[in-house]
């Protein structure tokens, strides 16, 4: 039988396991409490050190930066950041990508043809003072009385691909209208571009575009700048008829000189109804009034 307990004894055995249990506790609790601040104490080291990494990269990428633009002016040149800022302005294609990179370097060869034409005068005319300090250049005054002849000068790119393309291709205007914007630079607005490729032609929405020269379409489309488009190509040359509200003609027909091809329209960046005309020898524009008689 078990053995009778006094009040006294259980509430002694009971104040004894109470006693356990709290301390019991407090134990758990403390080696809680210290895991919680070591892993506190691991977490902030870890944010320091990252903090740390991403200063020295950002430091690192400034001072990139800073050496880039020091020493790369043509990377940063006017004409890139205006035709960044241009290409950003409005929806990208795959298209427009195209046809700006395709102008921009077009015109960075142009230049560079210039400079080499330039240099290559230069040399001549060091070349044709030497002869004259050495009394190497003998007329035909000095020998029989004859007017001394004249040296050739040389013609520029520009000069070459107006020749070529007169030489080789009767263009046409396309369209009978006064001229709104010339070829060359011009003030850009956010929809009116620096540098002209062609020239405006003033039209009504409507108005029948006739082709310039015979050729074959290699360009019938409507995406990009241009709007609704069309590129006509023979041999070395390309004309090209933009913002057009309705086009004639597909890709890959033969078309012939003062057929329809087109109507006038509004298509693309443009201001107003009228067509934007181009002219190309290979990837080098040239000035269509150099080329179209005079009205």
């Amino acid at each position: 039988m078990e053995k009778a307990i006094s009040q006294e004894e259980r509430i002694k055995r009971a104040e004894e396991i109470y006693n356990r249990r709290k301390y019991a506790n407090k134990t758990n609790i403390s080696t809680s409490n210290r895991m919680e601040t070591d892993g506190n104490i691991t977490l902030i080291k870890a944010k320091m050190i990252r903090k740390l990494l991403l200063q020295i990269l950002a430091c690192t990428a400034i001072y990139l930066l800073v050496y880039t633009m020091k020493n790369s002016e043509q990377l940063f040149s006017s004409e890139m950041l205006n035709t960044a800022k241009e290409i950003l302005s409005y929806d990208i294609s795959i298209q427009n990508l195209y046809d700006k990179s395709k102008e921009y370097f077009s015109g960075v060869e142009e230049k560079i043809n210039q400079i080499l034409d330039s240099e290559d005068q230069e040399n001549q005319d060091m070349n044709n003072e030497e002869v004259n300090e050495t009394g190497g250049n003998i007329t035909q005054e000095a020998i029989g009385g004859a007017e001394e002849v004249a040296p050739v000068e040389e013609k520029s790119q520009e000069e070459l691909d107006i020749e070529y393309v007169k030489q080789n291709a009767n263009i046409i205007w396309p369209l009978n209208g006064t001229i709104t914007s010339k070829f060359g630079s011009r003030t850009p607005t956010e929809i009116v571009t620096a540098n002209h490729y062609g020239i405006d032609i003033a039209g009504n929405t409507g108005d029948y575009i006739i082709c310039a020269m015979d050729g074959t379409v290699t360009t019938s489309s409507s995406e990009g700048d241009y709007g609704k488009h069309i590129r006509v190509e023979n041999g070395e040359i390309t004309t090209l008829y933009a913002h057009c509200s309705k086009l004639l003609v597909a890709e890959g027909d033969n078309v012939k000189q003062g057929q329809k091809i087109a109507e006038v329209g509004q298509t693309g960046r443009a201001t107003g109804p009228h067509l934007h005309f181009e002219i190309k020898r290979e990837n080098r524009f040239i000035n269509p009034e150099e080329i179209l008689e005079t009205k």
